[in-house]
């Protein structure tokens, strides 16, 4: 009975699934620039800060910052509940 039908193939994919971490890249980037400013140094040059790392560097401390706030905010309130439960009930 199965001659009787041609059944197709099965498709074979080649995924290849991708990662991306942007912390890493961040890291990478980073040390690039380092090694560049540190090569600089040694050929005399000056290195040259760009407005835009300056930009990240803020922005990525205030979101430490935040975080940090945050934390701070809920292990107080969670320590004013326990409180409150263990001594006013």
């Amino acid at each position: 009975m199965a001659g009787f039908f041609k059944l197709p193939k099965q498709k074979k994919f080649t995924y290849k699934p991708r990662f991306y971490n942007e912390r890493e890249e961040l890291r990478k980037e980073r040390f690039e620039k380092i090694k560049q400013e540190v090569e600089a140094e040694k050929d005399g040059k000056q290195s040259s800060l760009n407005k835009g790392d300056l930009v990240n560097y803020i922005q990525m401390r205030r979101k430490a910052q935040k975080k940090s706030n945050l934390r701070v905010l809920l292990i107080l309130t969670l320590l004013l509940l326990l409180f409150y439960y263990f001594f006013y009930k």
